[in-house]
C-alpha cells in the first residue's frame, strides 16, 4: 500500500471517527470539570492525531515523488530480527514483575532504556533524557491532574 493510499484512508477515518462514530458511541456528562477528564476528550484528540498522520502521509508522498526513494538495507541474519523481538518480549515481562518494587514510574524508565537498546543497539544522550522526563511527565499528569493512584512501588515515593 502506497503512502498516499494509506494517508487518505486515515484522513478518513478521522474524518468517520470525529464527526459519526465518537459522537454516536461515545457518552459524555455535562458536569466534567476538567476537559481532559472528560470521555470524549482523548479520543477525539486520537481521531485529530490520525487524521494529521494522514495528511503527513499524503504530503510526504507528494514530496517523494520528486526526489530518487532509497532502498533500506537488509538486516545482517534472518535471525537478528527474531532474537530482538524476543528479547524486547523478555525485557516486557521482566518490566511486568518488578513493577510492585521498582514502582510504575523507575520501571519505565528502564524498560524505555532497555527498549532503546535493543532496538537501535546503541545508546544516546537523546534515549537517556526521554526515558527520564517522559515518565516523570506522565506520573505528574495522572497524579495531580487526572487524580489518578500511579503505583509508587517500594523504592522511590514521589509526590
Amino acid at each position: 500500500m502506497s503512502n498516499r493510499a494509506l494517508g487518505i484512508l486515515c484522513c478518513v477515518l478521522a474524518i468517520f471517527l470525529w464527526f459519526y462514530a465518537i459522537p454516536t458511541w461515545v457518552s459524555a456528562p455535562s458536569n466534567v470539570s476538567k476537559v481532559v477528564l472528560s470521555p470524549t476528550f482523548w479520543p477525539l484528540i486520537i481521531a485529530a492525531l490520525i487524521g494529521l498522520s494522514g495528511i503527513y502521509l499524503v504530503a510526504m508522498e507528494a514530496v517523494q515523488a520528486t526526489h530518487d526513494t532509497e532502498t533500506l538495507e537488509q538486516p545482517e541474519s534472518a535471525m537478528a530480527g527474531s532474537i530482538r523481538l524476543i528479547l524486547g518480549a523478555v525485557a516486557m515481562v521482566i518490566f511486568l514483575f518488578s513493577v510492585e518494587t521498582t514502582g510504575l514510574v523507575i520501571g519505565s524508565m528502564a524498560l524505555f532504556l532497555v527498549i532503546a537498546i535493543i532496538i537501535t543497539q546503541t545508546i544516546s544522550l537523546r534515549f537517556v533524557l526521554i526515558a527520564i522526563c517522559l515518565p516523570i511527565a506522565l506520573y505528574g499528569f495522572f497524579a495531580h491532574v487526572a487524580s489518578v493512584a500511579v503505583p509508587q512501588g517500594e523504592w522511590i515515593q514521589l509526590p
